[in-house]
């Protein structure tokens, strides 16, 4: 009996990817999405509540700030810069895992904080409770905030000026969150993209809310 050859394995690997070209196309197909198009990522923790709660999926858009290379977080191009109240993804220099926070300050913003006070070009950030909730207005737009008065961690107090290709970012839920205050501004080339949407909504909270309407 002959001994197999190279060429023997050479054509099963060859039928294999003809047998299932269309199958391999598809896993490409979402590779190359999820790196250079959209994204979901799961929310781990409170540090966003009331916006986002543990256990949301969002839906993330590579394309908000420019298209990316494939596989890479390098952008090809700038079509866009995160703009304050953009909620954003991203990658800190001190940890592996992907967080994500909203856009307080951008490149040239003076920002100034005090406990749970904040200031913004030498303005003070408005706190004001409507609808059982409570709202900070950041210049041009709005977003909810959890209680202002609750018990604070210990957080960056002083005054900085953000440099050029960097960003303050904050979790909504300022007495819970592990942000700008505590390891610093994140880098434009951290960013991964822009929280488009709520793909699912499976928390806890959620669930609450739902069975106090239902019932």
């Amino acid at each position: 009996m002959a001994e197999p050859t190279l060429a023997q394995p050479r054509r099963s690997l060859r039928r294999l990817v003809r047998q299932n070209a269309g199958f391999i196309l598809l896993v490409l197909g979402l590779a190359f999405f999820r790196t250079a198009v959209a994204d979901w990522n799961y929310v781990p923790s409170s540090s966003m509540e009331p916006t986002l709660y543990p256990g949301d999926v969002l839906v993330i858009n590579k394309l908000a700030y420019g298209p990316s290379v494939p596989f890479t977080r390098t952008r090809l191009v700038d079509i866009a810069q995160p703009e304050r109240g953009d909620v954003i993804t991203f990658f800190p220099s001190h940890t592996d895992n992907c967080l994500v926070k909203r856009v307080i300050g951008v490149p040239g913003d003076r920002l100034r904080i005090r406990g749970e006070r904040v200031w913004l070009n030498d303005e003070e950030l408005r706190v004001s409770e409507k609808d059982g909730f409570y709202w900070e207005a950041l210049p041009g737009s709005s977003h909810k905030i959890a209680d202002p008065a609750g018990e604070l961690q210990p957080a960056f107090a002083g005054e900085l000026i953000v440099p050029d290709g960097h960003y303050f970012v904050m979790g909504d839920n300022r007495a819970n969150s592990y942000d700008s205050r505590y390891w610093g501004l994140v880098k434009e080339s951290q960013i991964v993209g822009k929280v488009a949407a709520v793909g699912l909504n499976v928390s806890e909270r959620f669930f609450q809310r739902w069975a106090t309407q239902v019932l």
